[in-house]
């Protein structure tokens, strides 16, 4: 499955946002807070290497 920047910028913004509310709710220390950040860190490692690729085939798209 191939996904686009803006893909995952939506993702990114409606995942943080949750990350934000859960904390406001449980704290930093709870477990679903946690499973929420690990979430948002691998929504930001994709996007991350979907736009390194991008530089190393020399596309700006």
């Amino acid at each position: 499955m191939r996904f686009s920047a803006n893909d995952n910028k939506n993702d990114l913004e409606r995942e943080r946002e949750s990350l934000y509310e859960l904390v406001a709710v449980y704290g930093l220390q709870h477990p679903l807070v946690i499973k929420q950040s690990e979430l948002l860190d691998e929504i930001i490692n994709r996007y991350n290497r979907m736009f390194l690729s991008r530089i190393k085939q020399g596309g700006t798209n």
